[in-house]
């Protein structure tokens, strides 16, 4: 391993303290890597051996308080379970396929790793890959087809961008008589990651030692619930239970005011809705399982089968609008089947509306929800202190003279003999011309005139 590597490496652990490291392409053996990074702890370790000499390598190490089971590895990935602090989730850490016509296998084989609905899911790594031209410096622009495959792969598992900080194009390199810089380097979840992990962000820190710039990933279980605004649930509008709910809060308090039984119905809706758990996505399951056991059975019951499938329809149909109440998105009609879509900008703009890093006025990031607030409210106060500020200067800083000095020299120099006598000449012809209308002028007058000229 290179010295600088090592050095960086060294620094990174003394400033960070990262809980888990992972090493992409050791190029050596275990032995090798271990005596190199002695100074880590090194009671647990996972190590994936180059798969020739000087290529690939893969090292995973953790600290002993971690909870951390491996699951399977290979040359391009490593899959863990990790437990912290009460919280249980999957990682996996990944080495994407340097060879392009290798790649779209990879992106198999890490979407068999996807977990169960509602297992928070998180991938870091060399993805070796990127989503389009923007995360692209220098060289040719690469064709819009050659993303597809990558794209996909993020699509069908639900994998977001996880928020970062700090320059992403993490990878530079010399391409024939070009520079490239790529964004090859990243952190995905999925949307339960997001909602678990709300404040996790990622740091790119600088070009050291290495053609790849280092990736932190910060997580903070410590959420702060704010108060959610209520929005009614456009699927409980046909139900019984909850319109008679609404009817008996609202004629039990006769001596209130509007606003106030609006309040305590929201309140009983709430109440309800947490109780039964009216939760289309267990409905969906539960449906389907029914429908999968009907269809299968050596004696076939057709009203079942067409009353599971319409109950399955209706479902959907209440699914779609639930999403598409949350989402924003109203250009949309009821309609269209676009469930997956509804459900994926909503969890998209939730992470959008969440700011997770702010730097300050010397440019020191925080992080911290307290810090963020600290540095919002200190802007604020000093933009509105009254100081002895020029603002003249800034005017004139800011706007730029068309008149050159050349320019105004010739304007205001004092004109010469001739130049008083033409513009006299001038004057006295417009003069006569106007008094045409009361008084024509003989064509022998208007020749002298042009004849001054």
């Amino acid at each position: 391993m290179d010295p600088a590597t090592v050095q960086r490496l060294k620094e990174i652990h003394r400033r960070n303290a990262p809980d888990i490291f992972f090493l992409m392409e050791t190029k050596n053996n275990t032995e090798m890597i271990k005596k190199t990074v002695q100074w880590l702890p090194l009671d647990n370790t996972h190590v994936v051996p180059p798969h020739s000499p000087g290529g690939g390598g893969l090292f995973l190490i953790w600290k002993p308080d971690i909870q951390l089971t491996v699951r399977k590895s290979t040359r391009n990935y490593i899959d863990t379970i990790i437990t912290d602090k009460g919280v249980t989730f999957q990682a996996t850490f990944v080495y994407g396929e340097p060879d392009q016509t290798k790649r779209y296998e990879v992106w198999n084989q890490i979407s068999t790793l996807q977990p169960t609905t509602g297992t928070p899911w998180f991938l870091t790594g060399d993805f070796n890959e990127i989503t389009d031209n923007s995360e692209k410096s220098g060289g040719p622009e690469r064709a819009g087809g050659t993303f597809c495959a990558f794209r996909s792969f993020l699509s069908q598992n639900d994998l977001f961008d996880v928020k970062h900080y700090g320059n992403f194009l993490s990878w530079r390199g010399n391409r024939n008589s070009h520079v490239v810089q790529c964004r090859l380097d990243r952190a995905i979840s999925n949307s339960e990651w997001m909602d678990k992990f709300p404040s996790c962000r990622c740091q790119y820190l600088m070009v050291e030692g290495s053609d790849h710039r280092p990736l932190i990933s910060f997580l903070d279980t410590t959420r702060k619930k704010g108060m959610k605004i209520f929005r009614f649930d456009r699927r409980l509008r046909d139900n019984a239970e909850v319109k008679n709910l609404i009817q008996r809060v609202w004629d039990s308090n006769p001596y209130l005011d509007v606003e106030d039984r609006l309040g305590l119905c929201r309140r009983e809706i709430c109440k309800w809705s947490k109780a039964f758990q009216e939760n289309s996505r267990k409905t969906l399951v539960l449906l389907r399982a029914q429908l999968d056991v009907a269809m299968t059975n050596s004696i076939p019951n057709n009203d079942l089968i067409h009353q599971l499938n319409m109950s399955l329809l209706q479902t959907y149909l209440k699914e779609e609008e639930y999403w598409k109440q949350r989402t924003r998105q109203l250009w949309l009609t009821l309609g269209d089947s676009n469930t997956g879509y509804f459900h994926a900008t909503t969890k998209a703009r939730k992470a959008k509306n969440r700011m997770t890093v702010i730097e300050d006025d010397k440019e020191v990031p925080h992080f911290e929800e307290e810090q963020i607030a600290k540095v919002i409210c200190q802007f604020y106060n000093q933009l509105f202190i009254s100081s002895d500020y020029d603002g003249l200067h800034t005017v004139e800083e800011a706007l730029s003279p068309c008149v050159t000095p050349e320019i105004n020299e010739e304007l205001i120099k004092d004109p010469t003999p001739s130049e008083l006598e033409k513009q006299y000449l001038r004057s006295t012809l417009i003069k006569h011309l106007d008094l045409t209308v009361s008084q024509p002028a003989s064509s022998k007058q208007i020749g002298r005139l042009w004849d001054l000229r």
